[in-house]
């Protein structure tokens, strides 16, 4: 817990008192519906950016070395005696 007393801040080069807050008035934060709302629509957006982009950039991959699924039957196999 805080404790009351005098401290020193340097930003100001000042004292200042310090006096005991209740924990539910010192929260840092809002919470409820509309931060969630935010939070799962920034999630949303950048899936839709990421989608496309991960499809381009495969496309891309693949245009510059084609992926080679095996050897080609009649060129991989040994000449016959």
């Amino acid at each position: 817990m805080a404790h009351t007393g005098m401290r020193w801040e340097r930003s100001d080069r000042k004292f200042h008192g310090e006096r005991r807050i209740a924990p539910v008035r010192a929260r840092q934060g809002r919470t409820g519906y509309r931060i969630l709302a935010v939070l799962v629509a920034a999630l949303v957006l950048a899936f839709l950016v990421w989608i496309p982009v991960a499809i381009w950039g495969e496309k891309q991959a693949d245009d510059i070395a084609p992926q080679n699924n095996g050897p080609a039957p009649a060129e991989s196999a040994p000449p016959a005696r």
